[in-house]
This record gives C-alpha cells, sequence and structure tokens, in this order.
C-alpha cells in the first residue's frame, strides 16, 4: 500500500458522497418550504382571532405543530449536510493523503499503516454517519469516533513522516 488506494477510494468516495446533495438534501427543500407556508397560513388565522379578541387554542395549535414538524425535518436535513460535508472532505483527504504518501521515502510498513489510518478514518466516520442519517441504523454512530482518531492519527502520523520523508533537492 503505497497510497494508490488512497487515491482510487477518496475519488470513488467523493462520487457517491457528492450525489448525497442532489439525491437527497435538495428534494428535501421543497417540503420545508410546503411546511413553512402551512405555518405561515396557520400564523394567519391566529393574527385574524387577535383582531376580535384572543387567539383559541384551536388556532394556535396548527402554527406550533406546524413550527415543530419543520424543526424535526431542518435538523434531520442539517445532519445530512454535515454528513454529505464530512464524506467530501473525507474523500479529499484521502486522495491528498494519497499523493503524499507516492512520494515519501519511508519504510513501506509506515507507508500501508498511514493508508489503512486514512481508509479506516473515512470508512468508520462519515461511512457510520451515513448508515445513521440515510438508513437510519443509530447504533453505528456509536462508532464513528473511531474514524475521528483514525483520522487525527493519520494527520499527525503523516506529518512526522512528512519531516524525514521527504527528499531534499540537490
Amino acid at each position: 500500500m503505497n497510497g494508490k488506494i488512497n487515491i482510487v477510494f477518496g475519488l470513488i468516495y467523493l462520487t457517491f458522497t457528492a450525489l448525497l446533495g442532489p439525491l437527497l438534501l435538495v428534494p428535501g427543500k421543497g417540503a420545508d418550504l410546503q411546511q413553512m407556508m402551512e405555518v405561515g397560513k396557520a400564523v394567519d388565522g391566529i393574527r385574524e382571532e387577535e383582531k376580535t379578541g384572543e387567539p383559541s387554542a384551536k388556532a394556535i395549535a396548527p402554527a406550533v405543530v406546524g413550527m415543530a414538524d419543520y424543526l424535526k425535518g431542518a435538523g434531520r436535513v442539517g445532519f445530512l449536510a454535515s454528513t454529505h460535508a464530512h464524506g467530501n472532505l473525507e474523500s479529499l483527504l484521502n486522495i491528498a493523503a494519497g499523493l503524499v504518501l507516492l512520494s515519501l521515502a519511508i519504510g513501506a510498513n509506515f507507508k500501508a499503516l498511514l493508508s489503512i489510518l486514512f481508509l479506516i478514518g473515512a470508512i468508520m466516520h462519515s461511512g457510520m454517519l451515513y448508515l445513521v442519517a440515510v438508513f437510519g441504523i443509530r447504533w453505528a454512530g456509536n462508532f464513528a469516533i473511531i474514524g475521528a482518531v483514525a483520522l487525527v492519527a493519520g494527520l499527525f502520523l503523516t506529518g512526522v513522516a512528512s519531516a524525514v520523508g521527504i527528499k531534499k533537492a540537490q
């Protein structure tokens, strides 16, 4: 493992993570707009009742329920957007790490360790977040920390490897 697999993985993973936006995030915006329009109608009803006196619970309830539904949906969209961003970043990180690994003059075992750290990092971090956000597999979120630790370790160790493994120009 000299970095090539990180580049290949990064490009393929980036393709899939880039698709998350158009497939999952954009359609949600139409539903958000519809919910906000319904809340707006309910608020208009409350304002009409205010003109004649105190608004009734019957008028206020649709606005409160509509707003709660919107916020619940907005939280899901926010989590999807965060997952999408992490997936894209970790794809690009694998591509960059692969390019760096190809240029370093360090031992093969150390290169393999760095390569594996970046692969595990992406799969166990944003990969687990995808399982939670897209498929609702909540337990997978418990393993995302493994990926985060692997990525940070990979970054640090790649910095160390670069300090000793980049050849000086002669």
